[in-house]
C-alpha cells in the first residue's frame, strides 16, 4: 500500500489489487473496504476507501475477502445484538440483526473463518426484511470446544445449526432461511438431510459449499502437491480419529433426501471448492436447485465481485418463493456508508 487520504487508496498493482467489486484491507490495528477502481497509473491503482476500525493504514496490508474482525457494526454501520444460543454443550455467541419479517436468515460461515465472512452477503436479505442470525459453531473461539479438536466438517456442527434454528422459533421465527458459505453450506446441507427441525426451512442460499469433502480434499492435496495415496491415508486417519465418514459428506449421492429449494452461488475460479462440486449436485436436484456462476470469482468471493448482481438475484429468487416483504420504493432499506 502506498499511499491513501479518507475516500482513496493507492496499491500496487496486482491481480488482487486489479480485481472489480468490493474487498476488505486489513493491517495491523485495524481494517477497511476498497472500492472500486478511481485511476491507474503504470505500476499503482488507485481504489475507493472506507476505515471501518483502527487508524489509517501503515505501509503494510492484507486484501481478503472479509475482515476478520469486523462485526455488523463497524463494517455495515448497523444495530446487532449479541445472543447466547443455548447447545447441550454450552451456549454459542452469535449476532443478531433485527428484521420485520417471521422468516429469519441463519448464516453460517466457514472452516477457519468468522461470522464476518457472512457480512457481505447481508444486503439481500436486510432488503426483504429478515431477521439475520450470523451463529458461531463447535470449535470457534468462544463457543464449545470439540473433543479431540478440530472440526468435523460438517458432520457434527450441524446440530448447533439444528440449536440456532430452534432458538430462532423460539424467539419469533415462523420458519428460517439457512445460509452457509465453504464449510458452512456443508453444515448447512447435513442440517437439511438429517434435522428433525429441516421442514421449518423453507429455502437454503449455499456460496461455494463444500458439498463433497472427497472432492474437495482432493483438490487441496493437488494444490499442495501432495499424492494421491497420501492424501487418501490422511482421510482414513482422520476417519479414524474423528468417526467422519467422507462418504456421508458427499451430498449428490444423498441428493433424493433433500426437499428445500436451494439457490446456490459458486466463483468460476474456485481453487478451494471445485464448482463442479455445486454442478454435480444441481444434475442430481434439478427441480430443487438453482445454481449461479460467478466467473472470475474464487473460494466465497461472489458477493465481493459483484455484489449488485449477487443482491439482485438473491433478492429475485427469495420474492419469487413468497419469502419476505419488500419495502416500499419510497422508503428503501437503510443502506450502510459505501466508499
Amino acid at each position: 500500500m502506498d499511499g491513501h487520504t479518507d475516500s482513496t487508496i493507492v496499491l500496487a498493482v496486482t491481480p488482487k489489487a486489479l480485481r472489480p467489486g468490493r474487498w476488505a484491507i486489513e493491517w495491523n490495528g485495524g481494517y477497511g473496504e476498497v472500492g472500486p477502481i478511481v485511476a491507474r497509473t503504470g505500476d499503482r491503482v488507485t481504489r475507493r476507501f472506507r476505515l471501518a476500525a483502527g487508524t489509517l493504514p501503515g505501509a503494510t496490508a492484507r486484501l481478503a475477502g472479509f475482515a476478520f474482525d469486523a462485526d455488523p457494526g463497524s463494517w455495515l454501520g448497523i444495530e446487532f445484538q449479541t445472543v447466547a444460543v443455548p447447545t447441550p454443550a454450552g451456549p454459542l455467541p452469535c449476532w443478531l440483526v433485527p428484521g420485520a419479517d417471521s422468516t429469519w436468515a441463519v448464516f453460517v460461515h466457514g472452516r477457519g473463518a468468522s461470522r464476518a465472512e457472512l457480512l457481505r452477503m447481508l444486503a439481500g436479505y436486510r432488503t426483504l426484511g429478515l431477521p439475520c442470525l450470523l451463529i458461531s459453531y463447535r470449535g470457534d473461539p468462544g463457543a464449545p470446544p470439540v473433543a479431540g479438536g478440530g472440526y468435523r466438517m460438517g458432520a457434527g456442527e450441524w446440530l448447533d445449526l439444528e440449536d440456532a434454528v430452534r432458538f430462532a422459533l423460539a424467539h419469533g421465527a415462523r420458519d428460517v432461511v439457512p445460509v452457509g458459505c465453504s464449510m458452512g453450506g456443508g453444515i448447512v446441507a447435513q442440517f437439511l438431510r438429517l434435522s428433525p427441525l429441516r421442514s421449518a426451512a423453507r429455502a437454503a442460499v449455499l456460496d461455494a459449499t463444500a458439498l463433497d469433502w472427497n472432492a474437495v480434499l482432493a483438490q487441496g492435496a493437488a494444490e499442495r502437491h501432495v499424492a494421491a495415496p497420501i492424501a487418501e491415508l490422511g482421510k482414513w486417519v482422520a476417519r479414524l480419529r474423528s468417526g467422519i465418514r467422507w462418504d456421508d459428506l458427499t451430498q449428490a449421492r444423498h441428493a433424493a433426501e433433500f426437499a428445500a429449494p436451494m439457490l446456490i452461488f459458486h466463483g468460476g475460479a474456485d481453487h478451494t471448492v471445485p464448482i463442479d462440486v455445486s454442478e454435480r449436485f444441481a444434475a442430481a436436484r434439478p427441480d430443487l436447485v438453482t445454481l449461479v456462476r460467478v466467473e472470475g470469482a474464487d473460494h466465497v468471493e461472489s458477493a465481493n465481485w459483484d455484489g449488485a448482481r449477487y443482491e439482485e438475484l438473491l433478492t429475485a429468487w427469495l420474492a419469487a418463493r413468497g419469502i419476505g416483504s419488500r419495502l416500499p420504493e419510497d422508503h428503501p432499506a437503510p443502506r450502510p456508508a459505501r466508499p
